[in-house]
């Protein structure tokens, strides 16, 4: 079984505004809308799971009433003490152990279900136990992105693929030169950002 884990507990300090940063407007819908709308058009993602935490209680109210609607998600409520810290607790549920876990940022909206299962095919030919999925620095650099964090010349996408519930495991590591995989909302310069770049694609 493939399970999404949708990481939207944070503070979301640098969006400088009143409101969660899953739930923030991009386009007349919630940041976090996108990311669940891709995970529901994977062929094999089978379940979601969103981790919300004591400072996004209004993001686990949203995704409780679209579960309430019929859909296959519910709510994991974290400590929000930290993002690999709300990790561990989530990975440490019972129903987690053995599990194929794609764990994904609440603020990737370009993301598409194409994309996540490209990356679970990847991850089905890969002999290693997790996948790290990077985005070459260039793409960022193309189209005027400020990567947040560069390693050797490539840059986290928020995807990753973890079996079980170790967060430390041998793990291989997958670029994909993608822009839906490089554009992530962190500030409100971002998503002006965004509106050129949807232009654009």
């Amino acid at each position: 079984m493939v399970i999404a884990l949708v990481l939207a507990g944070g503070r979301g300090t640098r969006m400088k505004v009143e409101y969660e940063k899953p739930l923030t407007p991009v386009r007349d819908k919630p940041l976090i809308w996108y990311v669940l709308e891709a995970l529901h058009d994977s062929t094999q993602v089978d379940r979601i799971v969103v981790a919300t935490s004591p400072h996004t209680p209004e993001t686990a109210k949203f995704v409780k009433k679209i579960a309430s609607k019929g859909s296959e998600i519910s709510v994991l409520d974290t400590p929000g003490a930290g993002y690999i810290e709300d990790l561990s607790y989530a990975l440490s549920q019972d129903d987690f152990a053995n599990e194929i876990i794609l764990t994904i940022t609440s603020d990737l909206p370009l993301i598409t279900g194409m994309i996540i299962d490209q990356v679970l095919d990847e991850y089905q030919k890969s002999p290693k136990p997790a996948m790290s999925v990077m985005v070459p620095v260039e793409i960022f650099c193309e189209h005027g992105i400020k990567p947040s964090l560069v390693l050797e010349k490539v840059v986290p996408s928020g995807l990753n693929i973890l079996r079980g519930k170790d967060t430390e495991q041998d793990e291989e590591v997958l670029v994909l030169g993608k822009i839906e995989l490089a554009f992530n909302i962190n500030s409100p310069e971002d998503i002006i950002s965004l509106e050129k770049l949807w232009g654009t694609l």
